[in-house]
């Protein structure tokens, strides 16, 4: 009798603990993730940034203000649900990667920035972030901080299928690239959209552009106006900036750009855009 007792006590605790194995917790920390619950997993919290630095007030702030441009389709322009284009999607990309690295949630403040007040802006540290069709060159290096490329483009003359004798050729100001030999007369202009203005009234024979960005305008006019010349292949590298002395900022939009190029979401960007 004193031997079946003893059977069914151990059968009744094996099979108390085979229930509660099975109802058990998530794996701790550093367990299999693959038989976590799914709502019980993150990533690590990434290390708090140094006090006093431009992300920290960021990450206090819970807001980052970021600088775009609004007539540069496809990669910021104005629709009529508001901002629009690849640097907007990229830019809230971004700022979403850094509110899972430091588990904050972070609103975006917007500000849109002319082509020529783009440096500016920055050093005047008005703006957190530029996402900005803003090309990453030698001179803007020394005067603020640019993160990785995130796109390669070309630089490309657009031209009037009848250009004028005494042609004039319109650029943005602030803008980079030269017009490649091309003879006449350069005039700027504030934004994209008073070039398109320019290239209908007739007013603009040539357009210095990237690839992109010529493509678009092509399309915006009744006139007929076609890409003629390549001036610099892959001339174009677009970066992120920042102010100079945001290192840590800088460190946590490069390790973003990365984490949204590794997991295809960069890409994705580039088909949905371009």
């Amino acid at each position: 009798m004193r031997k079946l007792t003893v059977v069914v006590a151990l059968l009744c605790f094996g099979s108390v603990a085979f229930a509660q194995g099975k109802k058990g917790k998530a794996p701790a920390k550093g367990g299999d993730p693959k038989n976590a619950p799914l709502y019980t997993l993150d990533t690590e919290k990434a290390k708090d940034p140094p006090a006093g630095s431009g992300l920290a007030a960021i990450l206090k702030s819970h807001h980052v203000r970021v600088c775009v441009r609004s007539d540069v389709p496809p990669f910021g322009y104005f629709s009529r649900w508001g901002l629009k284009g690849l640097d907007i999607q990229l830019a809230r990309a971004i700022v979403n990667q850094l509110s899972i690295d430091y588990k904050v949630v972070l609103a975006v403040d917007w500000s849109v920035v002319s082509a020529g007040r783009r440096v500016a802006r920055l050093k005047a540290k008005s703006c957190d972030l530029l996402v900005a069709t803003f090309s990453n060159t030698r001179a803007r290096a020394r005067q603020v901080g640019l993160s990785k490329v995130y796109l390669q483009t070309d630089k490309v003359l657009l031209a009037s299928e009848s250009p004028k004798a005494k042609a004039v050729i319109g650029r943005v100001r602030g803008t980079t690239g030269k017009a490649g030999g091309v003879k006449g007369k350069t005039r700027y202009f504030n934004t994209y959209q008073e070039i398109i203005y320019g290239m209908e009234a007739g007013d603009v024979d040539y357009v210095v552009a990237d690839r992109p960005v010529a493509v678009h305008l092509q399309r915006s006019v009744n006139k007929k106006f076609k890409i003629t010349k390549t001036l610099a292949k892959n001339a174009e590298n677009y970066s992120i900036g920042v102010n100079k002395k945001h290192k840590a900022l800088l460190d946590a939009v490069n390790k973003a750009l990365t984490d949204l190029a590794n997991s295809g979401q960069l890409a994705l960007m580039y088909r949905r855009w371009l």
